[in-house]
């Protein structure tokens, strides 16, 4: 029986892994489910390589999707993880969902300044499409001809343990720009949390990467495996590495158009997976088992979606997450220094395959660490969703932050919320002396992008001579109100709600 060994080991692991809550970076190889080869020997063919970048090398391999011919349909990165050939890499790598391809090719190198050769088949041992991840097992060689031997592999790490400032060494090949493997260094800038898959969704690095390297190598200083370098826009069927489009109201027009400054998105990795994530998906590739995804079920492609009956509504925030997945503490601006700001949002009509975005603005610029991009969606049709941007380590930076949800590329809703600064609860009184009913409002942050969701809620409006209160905090705000065929009855910039306001509606 294969991997025999390994099977206790990775269950173990998975529970003490999931259950960590930071510490700094791994240090010992006993928290690896690879370690049990007594230690690296960067030449031993079968054994663990050493944290060197020419050792580690070795465990890095080039993968190719071939079609009848034997020629390339699209390539990506992997890593060895065990010494009878399990590689770990992305779902999107080894996507065999849309039958693009007839195989899966794998080169491996003993050289950093050699091109990868291409030398073995692999299959699909195990894939998990919601999380993006894989874990195929090399079968034969090229010819088709059965394996025997041994090769080298990289040590599993407890990405549980990594924090904030932690170094990484990242190698993949590039696919673009070289034919030979490339290492890129940077560090730990931040963490990502989303609801289908929990606190530590991404861990997002300052390292620029390019797309090749997907589903390649991420290791702390000793050499162990923590993560798995995922291009942004990667989940669904995507393969672009550059995407600039019109994702929020720049002009402030009420409309997203060609008119709005495009926002360049996911032009390079800054994420990984953490390699915790895999450990299911390991356990059952090494036991021949099927895997079944406990983050949702895995979305069929589609080659496009109907997204007219997409709505979103309601967005909150707050500063963490229940248990049951609600807001935990609802606020309507944050103190300075806090860790973590999460947007709750309700939706309908959605499609599990979708590709969706969760992108957070800081004062105008989208800040690529804590945002979520060309992610698949996983959540059904209705319900609730949240995301939350997180520095626990130094707290977020005081400043206006706006939450933006987009929809197969579209702009489907967006909130803001004030972060530091002094912007106690106010009330804003609406009073109705317009000469129509108000059936929509719109306020936002004046220095928001975008004017948000509407204020009154669906199926509400302000007679004429009526009136209606607004709870928000306080500070400088834009006013649209429209009438109930959408039409403009006022749009006022810059108004001061730094203390309870009431506005006249005129028109």
């Amino acid at each position: 029986m294969r991997l025999k060994w390994l099977i206790p080991l990775l269950i173990a692991l998975a529970g003490v892994a999931l259950a960590a809550c930071g510490g700094g970076s791994d240090q010992t190889a006993e928290t690896s489910p690879l370690a049990a080869t007594g230690g690296p020997s960067p030449t031993s063919s079968g054994q663990a390589v050493g944290a060197g970048v020419s050792d580690l090398a070795k465990a890095v391999v080039q993968i190719f999707a071939l079609d009848a011919n034997g020629d390339p349909v699209w390539s990506g990165s992997g890593t060895v993880i065990s010494p009878d050939g399990l590689i770990l890499t992305n779902g999107h790598v080894v996507d065999d969902r849309k039958h693009e391809y007839d195989h899966l090719g794998v080169a491996t190198t003993s050289r950093t300044d050699e091109p990868a050769h291409l030398g073995y088949l692999a299959e699909i041992a195990a894939v998990d499409y919601a999380l993006d991840l894989a874990v195929i097992e090399i079968t034969s060689d090229i010819d088709g001809k059965r394996v025997n031997e041994r090769f080298p592999f990289v040590v599993l790490g407890d990405s549980a343990k990594v924090e904030i400032g932690d170094k990484l060494r990242i190698l993949g090949y590039p696919g673009i720009g070289g034919e030979t493997i490339t290492l890129t260094d940077g560090v730990i800038s931040g963490f990502t949390a989303e609801r289908s898959v929990g606190a530590r969704a991404w861990i997002k690095t300052d390292a620029t990467i390019a797309g090749g390297n997907s589903g390649g190598l991420a290791v702390n200083d000793n050499g162990k495996l923590i993560g798995v370098p995922t291009i942004a826009g990667s989940g669904a069927a995507s393969r672009d590495t550059v995407d600039c489009r019109q994702i929020v109201d720049t002009n402030r027009d009420g409309i997203i158009d060609g008119l709005d400054t495009c926002v360049p998105v996911g032009g390079f990795i800054n994420g990984l997976r953490p390699v915790n994530l895999a450990l299911e998906l390991i356990d059952a590739a090494g036991r021949g088992a099927t895997y079944v995804s406990k983050f949702e079920p895995e979305p069929e492609p589609s080659a496009g979606f109907d997204t007219r009956d997409v709505s979103l509504s309601k967005m909150v925030f707050a500063d963490g997450v229940t248990a049951d997945d609600r807001p935990a503490n609802e606020l309507d601006a944050f103190p300075s220094g806090v860790a973590r700001v999460c947007g709750f949002w309700d939706y309908e009509g959605m499609v599990d395959g979708m590709s969706w975005e969760g992108l957070w603005f800081v004062d105008g610029q989208l800040n690529e660490q804590g945002s979520i991009v060309g992610d698949t969606w996983v959540g059904g049709a209705a319900g609730s969703w949240w995301v939350c941007i997180v520095d626990e380590q130094n707290g977020l930076a005081d400043g206006l932050y706006e939450l933006s949800i987009s929809v197969e590329g579209e702009a489907r809703g967006s909130s803001a919320v004030f972060v530091g600064g002094s912007h106690p609860p106010v009330t804003l009184t609406l009073e109705n002396s317009a000469s129509k009913t108000v059936c929509y409002v719109f306020l936002s942050p004046a220095g928001a992008q975008n004017w948000g969701f509407d204020r009154l809620g669906i199926g509400q409006g302000i007679e004429v001579g009526a009136t209606h209160t607004l709870r928000l905090a306080a500070g400088v705000y834009d006013l649209l109100a429209q009438d109930c065929n959408r039409k403009d009855v006022v749009d006022e910039r810059d108004l001061d709600i730094t203390r309870d306001t009431t506005y006249t509606v005129t028109g």
